[in-house]
Order: structure tokens, then C-alpha cells, then sequence
């Protein structure tokens, strides 16, 4: 073994006089244990097998891999953690140990091959993290604070959802909202350059109920949504609709239509016409997204 002093954090091993030394002060510690640290600071940064521990520090004798689980177990006891809060010693599952905290090797004024391994993986991670969190400013600048092209300007598509209306009165089941909603889709898929999204998908993002509307919006890569709600005031029902566009989240535009009560089912087909209509006329200033004749 060589004549070496290994630093390492508070203490000093030095090989030579087969001593552990905190600071100035000499540390008790059992002879066997005293070898383990021996082999692992020798071979510090690696694993170091069972077997090959077990043959230096018991040369002549047959030891269990208890009696070496309690050496280190010991050792790790007298040792403590590093500065930060990491374990000088670390276990590999079926195959050994590796000295983990970074060393000198005193007089060479070299550290050990680079940073520790916990540390060279946190590097890792940090820099991974980092990576993704650009690409994610990246994604998120795209899709968020880009205004939609399609708002302000001609083009020559757009891709929309219709959200599932709200039924904010108890008097207007679910089945009137759904209803009301799938009229509208049909109304909206005959405009000129418009895709819509299936309702069965919209509903599949709506039972993921960390995803609101206008992340499902990102997504799916769509430029607008058809939002809205229904409820009955007195005698009458007010179905309210809002188009918003997916990439700022501004309402481009939104308006109410109101019809009596007792003919609020027979006026769905009228109201989602209209609704369309409107969605088409603000899509784009050339009106390229109108209905189709019917």
C-alpha cells in the first residue's frame, strides 16, 4: 500500500501510519475498518466488489458479507455525511461499495478524477433539467405569446374546438349543453378552411382534469376555441358564446342570444347557426371562412 495522505472533508487518512485523523485529532477506529477505508480511498470514485474487499481486508481468513456489512456500517457511523448532507460511502445493490465525497491526495495537489460521482450525477441532472426547461421556454413562447396568425391577418386555415358549454342552471341538464354542443361543431365544420376537433377528443382532455382548456388548446395545436355557457333566467334560456384565442387566451369575440323557455329546444339549430356564422366572419378580415350554402 502506499505512503499516502488522503483529505478528504474534516479528516486525514494517512496510509503510511494507517491512521484516521479528524482535523489534528486521531480517531479511534477498529483495525478491519480502518482497511476498508484504506481500499476504497486507494480505489476512490469506483466500485469496489465485495470479493475484492473481502480478500484485502481478510486475507488468510473466511469472513461473511455480514462481518463486512458491519465494518462499513461502523466506519460510515464514525465518518457521518458530508457538507452536503451526502454519505462519504455508497452502496452498490449486489456488487459493493464506492468512496463517493471528492479527495487529495495530499503533497500531489490532485483531486480525484474529476467531481464526486453523487456530484458529477447532480451536475448531470442540473444540466438535463436546465435543457428541458429551455425547451420548454422555447415551446411555451411559440405556442403562448405568439399571437395567433389567424386573428389579425388572412390565412388560409384554421384548426378550433368547441369546449363543452356550461349548464350554469339546474333547470338545463348536461344532455341540452351536449346537445346544443355537437349542433354547433356540425354548424362549424361546414366553414370554408376550418378544421375542428372531434368532441370525442375534446372529452377524453376533459377527464384529465389538470389540463384546462387552453393547455388542451397547445396541444392539440389549435388557434382558437368555441366556449360558452347556458342557463335559464326565468322564462327564458341565454346560451352565451366566446371565441378565444388559444395562444394569448383573449376573447376575440363573444355575444348572448336569448329565446323563450318552451321553444329553447327547437331554437339550438338557429342559435348554433348564428354562432358559426359569427366564428367564421371574425376568423378572418377576407371572410374566407364563411358557411357553406345549404
Amino acid at each position: 500500500m502506499d505512503d499516502k495522505v488522503y483529505v478528504f472533508g474534516p479528516w486525514r487518512y494517512d496510509s503510511g501510519q494507517r491512521v484516521l485523523f479528524r482535523g489534528a485529532e486521531r480517531v479511534a477506529l477498529l483495525p478491519k475498518a480502518v482497511e476498508i477505508l484504506a481500499v476504497l480511498l486507494e480505489q476512490h470514485g469506483r466500485v469496489v466488489e465485495k470479493a475484492v474487499l473481502l480478500k484485502r481486508v481478510w486475507p488468510d481468513t473466511v469472513v461473511e458479507e455480514i462481518g463486512l456489512a458491519r465494518n462499513v456500517s461502523l466506519l460510515r457511523k464514525v465518518l457521518g455525511e458530508t457538507v452536503d448532507g451526502h454519505a462519504y460511502i455508497e452502496t452498490v445493490p449486489k456488487r459493493g461499495y464506492r468512496f463517493v465525497a471528492a479527495v487529495m491526495v495530499e503533497g500531489d495537489g490532485d483531486e480525484v478524477r474529476g467531481a464526486p460521482v453523487r456530484r458529477r450525477r447532480r451536475i448531470a441532472w442540473m444540466v438535463g433539467a436546465a435543457v428541458a426547461l429551455v425547451a420548454i421556454a422555447l415551446i411555451f413562447n411559440w405556442q403562448v405569446r405568439t399571437p395567433s396568425r389567424y386573428v389579425a391577418r388572412t390565412s388560409d386555415s384554421a384548426d378550433l374546438a368547441v369546449v363543452p358549454f356550461d349548464c350554469v342552471s339546474g333547470q338545463l341538464d348536461e344532455t341540452w349543453c351536449r346537445s346544443f354542443g355537437e349542433l354547433l361543431v356540425a354548424d362549424l365544420s361546414q366553414l370554408h378552411e376550418v378544421h375542428v376537433t372531434s368532441p370525442a377528443t375534446v372529452r377524453r382532455f376533459e377527464r384529465l382534469k389538470l389540463i384546462d382548456a387552453g393547455l388542451m388548446g397547445r396541444i392539440l395545436a389549435l388557434d382558437v376555441l368555441v366556449e360558452g355557457s347556458a342557463a335559464r333566467i326565468g322564462d327564458r334560456v341565454r346560451i352565451t358564446a366566446r371565441l378565444v384565442d388559444v395562444h394569448t387566451g383573449k376573447v376575440i369575440w363573444s355575444d348572448s342570444y336569448e329565446r323563450p323557455a318552451a321553444s329553447a329546444g327547437a331554437a339550438q339549430p338557429e342559435i348554433a347557426r348564428a354562432i358559426a356564422a359569427q366564428v367564421g366572419a371574425h376568423l378572418a378580415i377576407n371572410n374566407r371562412f364563411r358557411l357553406d350554402p345549404r
